[in-house]
Formats: structure tokens, sequence, C-alpha cells
């Protein structure tokens, strides 16, 4: 199946009050996750999903590893669940730049750009969230996300609002959602619900459907037991 028409498929599925057997955000032993490609894949087809997505994080400096994974994920039979592959990659900048290499860009079936840190941040910095008011943090994290909709790289916008939301622990208003929401809309890109991040999968569902945006459905899967989950809330 094509990205375009899956996407397609799980817009109609969710406005039809379907649920769709898709699990579009899956981590391996490849980088942080606890199995490996075939046992994520072997799990997925004993739920019966229909799709999976394996979306590695990769950086620029990332090596020829990635490679070896998108080889794996390719070698997986499609017979019982599609095997789909990618990278997630960071939003660098306000100007919409991610952390990829045109080699990865090529060679993977979806990007997914999701915000990770601020740009300049270091690992020491990344402790210190008490440094961030509420308001700056919801501000820059919503200039990133749409900066990144921007670039024609991006397929899907992951987990939204995440880090407001899972690292400061501050929840953005509903408008903004509305305003990431619109611009994925207004951009052709895919905007992810995401099972480890939103709290209220089924709002942004229907702000989604409401406003004829593509969705993705990504459990942030980085254990077997982990697949599937987003489909439970939904």
């Amino acid at each position: 199946m094509r990205k375009a028409d899956l996407f397609e498929y799980i817009f109609k599925s969710l406005k039809n009050k379907k649920i769709p057997r898709v699990d579009l955000h899956v981590h391996t032993n490849w980088t942080d996750g606890e199995h490996t490609v075939k046992e994520m894949h072997i799990e997925a087809c004993k739920k019966s999903l229909s799709h999976i997505f394996f979306s590695e994080h990769t950086r620029k400096e990332s090596g020829s590893w990635f490679l070896d994974f998108i080889k794996e994920v390719n070698n997986l039979s499609k017979e019982k669940c599609d095997a789909i592959c990618g990278t997630e990659v960071k939003i660098l900048n306000f100007d919409g730049d991610l952390d990829l290499t045109e080699e990865f860009y090529k060679t993977s079936d979806l990007i997914m750009a999701s915000v990770h840190r601020f740009p300049g941040e270091t690992s020491e910095d990344f402790k210190k969230n008490d440094a961030y008011s509420r308001d700056k943090v919801i501000k820059m994290e919503f200039e990133l996300m749409m900066s990144a909709l921007d670039n024609s790289k991006v397929d899907i916008l992951g987990h939204p609002f995440g880090m407001s939301i899972k690292r400061f622990g501050f929840d953005p208003s509903e408008k903004l959602f509305d305003e990431v929401i619109k611009k994925c809309k207004k951009n052709d890109k895919v905007f992810e619900v995401n099972y480890r991040y939103h709290k209220n999968p089924k709002l942004l569902i229907n702000k989604c459907i409401e406003n004829s945006t593509k969705i993705s459905l990504g459990s942030n899967a980085h254990s077997k037991n982990e697949l599937g989950k987003i489909l439970e809330n939904i």
C-alpha cells in the first residue's frame, strides 16, 4: 500500500468510527528499544496489526547501521503485517531543518520529525527544566513544529507538543493544537496521535477529522508489550 493510500485508509476508518489495526511509531534494539526487528514484527502479527512503522532514531552522524536496519525491515514478510521502514529525526531549529542525511532520507519510506530538545540545548541543559517558563516552553515547541511543517522532507509530525506535555508537564491549549492540525492539512502533512504523550487521543482525532487532516496512530513502542497500545485508547 502506498503511503498516501495508507493514511487515507486510516482517516476514513476513524471517520467511520472503525479502529485501523496499525501502529506507526515503533523502536527496536537498533537504538533504544528492547526487542529486535523480527521480534517486534512477530508480535505485530500476533496482535493482528496490518501495518507497523519501524521509525528508528537517527542523526546526521549516525553510522551505516541504519542501512542495515532498513535492509532487515525490507526483508520481513509483508503477508500478515506490512512493515514500513524509516526514521524519527529531531527538528534542529526554527528554520525547520532536520537532523537527517540525504542518504537516510532517500532510503526511508517515511520521515517523522519530532521536537526532542530545544535548539542549542546540551545534555546538562536538558536536566534544567526549571529554567523555562510554561509560556516559553509551549511557544518554542509550537514554533519548531510549525517551521518543520514547511520542510518538504517531513511526512509525519511526531508526538506534537510531546516535550511540553511529557518533559515539562505543561498542557498546551486546544487552540494551539488546532493551529498545528490546520497547518498539517495546509501542507499535506500527517499529524501523529501518540499513546505515550497525548492524554486525550480521541479529542485530537476528532480535531483532525474536522479539519480533514491526515492522522497517524503511534504507540511509541519500545517493547513488544507496548505494541498496539494506542489502539486501546481510541
